[in-house]
């Protein structure tokens, strides 16, 4: 057998055939990479997101490790599992990086509705939350605030990122610390007092949060004093918590009235916060069987004539305060509760100064149908019915003697009673704007 003998050249031929192999190998590896890259795609190029809401991308077929950002982070952030948390309305880029290439999705966080179980139509707004009833601003607790003297005033918003949220209020009450009541996604509402505003949301998910101040006393100064409520911050209680405004789109009812519409002793017969509760009187029920966003006006002691702890009914309705206008707001429906505490009022001044409160809120209010509520004491029950048969056009007498209502001390509605009458002057309204 002959041996293999191997010159100078033979080694050169192997060795150079040995390095093509290797390149070749290495220049397949590099192509087959970029291959793999040029598949990688994110899940979405193009998204469009509300505010207070979240979606995840992903960057399918990645080569290696991906990393994420936000080009806009007052619009939206993202976090390193490409989960994006949308913050006002706005544009941003959120771009995956991985290796060498960025890809990107544009995002577009704008305006949307939500409806939530209880029949409200929410749409998103701008700031950190919306309000409807008998807001002002107010310098308080040494800063300027949405401030209200009305129980019953509601404010609105939607939270994602948190399971708990701190709601910051500032009072200048002084008989006895008021309560707030909250509801989220529509379902049952919480009370608590107002120096306690830590609210449970549930989960971190997307949640819409109803808020109403609940009970002030009757007892309070709120005409030439002020007293109330002021909102100073709503705050999550975690950093990727975000918080936006939302507000209600239903029609508004509009209820001016005294004890019994703010709900006082609706609860029990505590004449404090801790007996009332506007989320427990007839008006809220009615509300809540339309599904109308309520207007509250009610004020304890006070009547047609009669001024009691804030002013009388015409004064109600032109001014928040004695030193402040009030504000306009469009209602579809006026329900008018009064005559009770104007008992010992003659016959001819309360039926001319009712008459001019009808013939104010329909100034006001030209397209609303006002009915005008007999008081459950069926006092001044004939001038009220003369006011609504004079004015037939846009008003509406409601008779409420054969209700039978339960009440806590002979003259306030309690919970049960409060809810019956609140149905019964639901299906009046309905009746009435057909």
């Amino acid at each position: 057998m002959r041996k293999l003998r191997w010159g100078w050249k033979q080694g050169a031929v192997l060795f150079l055939a040995v390095m093509l192999f290797i390149a070749a190998a290495s220049w397949g590896g590099k192509d087959a990479q970029a291959a793999q890259m040029s598949k990688a795609a994110l899940n979405k190029q193009v998204l469009t997101m509300t505010p207070a809401t979240t979606k995840k991308l992903k960057l399918n077929g990645a080569a290696s490790g991906v990393r994420w950002s936000s080009s806009n982070k007052k619009v939206a952030v993202v976090d390193q599992t490409g989960k994006i948390t949308a913050k006002k309305k706005g544009k941003a880029k959120i771009k995956a990086t991985s290796g060498k290439e960025t890809y990107v999705c544009q995002l577009t966080v704008a305006y949307g509705s939500y409806k939530t179980s209880d029949g409200m139509k929410y749409q998103d707004v701008k700031g950190t939350f919306a309000y409807t009833g008998r807001w002002f601003k107010k310098s308080i607790g040494g800063g300027r605030y949405p401030f209200t003297s009305t129980d019953g005033s509601a404010f609105y918003f939607k939270v994602v990122g948190t399971k708990y949220v701190n709601i910051s209020f500032v009072s200048n009450t002084s008989a006895g610390k008021p309560y707030f009541a909250y509801s989220v996604d529509g379902k049952a509402m919480n009370r608590q007092k107002i120096n306690k505003g830590k609210i449970n949301v549930g989960n971190t998910k997307t949640h819409y949060v109803r808020v109403v101040v609940d009970a002030m006393s009757e007892k309070e100064n709120r005409w030439t004093g002020e007293a109330g409520v002021a909102v100073k911050s709503i705050q999550p209680v975690t950093k990727e918590g975000v918080i936006s405004a939302v507000k209600p789109q239903n029609k508004t009812v509009a209820f001016y009235g005294d004890s019994i519409t703010q709900g006082v002793r609706a609860l029990n017969m505590a004449l404090t916060p801790f007996g009332t509760s506007a989320t427990h009187s007839y008006a809220w029920y009615c509300a809540e069987k339309l599904k109308y966003v309520p207007y509250f006006a009610g004020y304890g002691g006070s009547g047609i004539i009669q001024s009691g702890s804030f002013t009388n009914c015409i004064n109600t309705i032109e001014r928040f305060s004695a030193g402040r206008k009030a504000e306009s707001f469009d209602a579809d429906v006026i329900v008018v509760e009064h005559g009770t505490n104007d008992v010992y009022t003659h016959g001819t001044a309360f039926l001319n100064e009712y008459r001019r409160v009808v013939t104010t809120l329909h100034k006001k209010h030209p397209k609303a149908k006002i009915l005008l509520m007999i008081p459950f004491t069926q006092i001044h029950a004939d001038s009220i019915r003369k006011v609504a048969a004079s004015h037939k056009k846009y008003c509406k007498v409601v008779e409420t003697s054969s209700w039978k209502l339960s009440y806590t001390d002979g003259l306030h509605p309690n919970t049960s009673g409060a809810k019956k009458a609140g149905v019964n002057l639901a299906k009046k309204i309905k009746s009435a704007i057909k």
